[in-house]
């Protein structure tokens, strides 16, 4: 009778665990360049591949896939545990010529320069915000001919360069650009060696998006921004033949296709 009565705490204790809840409803894009946001509980164990993914006060979990990735991915809460498949990409190879010499094979006075730079941006990268600014659903920053994609491989002046991460949309100079989603302002800067006049966005949850070679910067540090609302106009400053706008987005330091946030919704 005693063990009987110890058991039946045990099993009271423990029923959570022995009939775990359902699969909680992930949102986004199982592709590569993809991102995915869900929720559970604040105190739940949450792993991907078996590593540990914060889950923020909020319930809220993030996570992003990457320019390469394998085909399945599985995803554990507790004891839960279900494997989903992640969709690959075939990628360009775009070729951009016409570029100064100095844009692709930088002197010894400008490399200095180029990692001044680079230390803002990977700051930038850093978890800010643990509130989600951003929405539903994404928007284009600005219309125009898409030209140049998402994890293609860059030669420029026909030497090979990093894949792109991120995409060109081209259009005239001085058009609008809108924010693409809410966010923070967490970075601007007038004179970036590679992006020319430059604007990060923290849209919260460690996703960010960088926007670049921008004409007019309309916006200042740390204001809040709306989605739809106005921060700059198109422009060719830093390493651009022509005026365009690049739209990066990272959560933290893993990249973002910014076309699967268009496509994707998030709650």
């Amino acid at each position: 009778m005693i063990r009987f009565f110890f058991f039946l705490i045990f099993f009271i204790l423990n029923i959570k665990t022995l009939f775990p809840k359902d699969f909680p409803e992930i949102f986004g894009c199982f592709c590569e360049g993809g991102m995915i946001l869900g929720k559970a509980n604040k105190n739940d164990i949450l792993m991907v591949d078996n590593k540990k993914v914060e889950i923020f006060d909020t319930g809220e979990f993030i996570f992003a896939f990457g320019r390469k990735f394998k085909d399945t991915v599985t995803i554990s809460i507790n004891v839960n545990k279900k494997s989903f498949s992640v969709k690959n990409k075939e990628y360009l190879i775009e070729r951009i010529d016409g570029l100064r010499k100095n844009k692709v094979v930088p002197g010894k006075n400008e490399i200095q320069k180029i990692k001044d730079d680079q230390k803002k941006i990977r700051e930038s990268k850093k978890i800010g915000s643990k509130k989600k600014f951003f929405g539903k659903e994404f928007s284009l920053p600005v219309e125009g001919r898409i030209s140049g994609f998402f994890g293609s491989q860059r030669i420029l002046n026909k030497k090979p360069r990093s894949p792109h991460n991120g995409i060109d949309i081209a259009a005239s100079k001085g058009t609008p650009i809108v924010s693409p989603s809410s966010g923070i302002v967490k970075l601007i800067e007038h004179d970036m060696f590679f992006t020319g006049k430059t604007l990060i966005i923290d849209h919260g949850l460690g996703l960010i998006s960088i926007f670049a070679h921008l004409n007019d910067i309309m916006v200042s540090q740390n204001q809040e921004i709306k989605k739809g609302e106005t921060i700059g106009t198109i422009g060719m400053t830093g390493r651009a033949t022509g005026p365009h706008l690049h739209w990066g987005v990272y959560l933290q330091n893993i990249p973002v296709d910014p076309m699967s946030l268009i496509n994707s919704t998030f709650f």
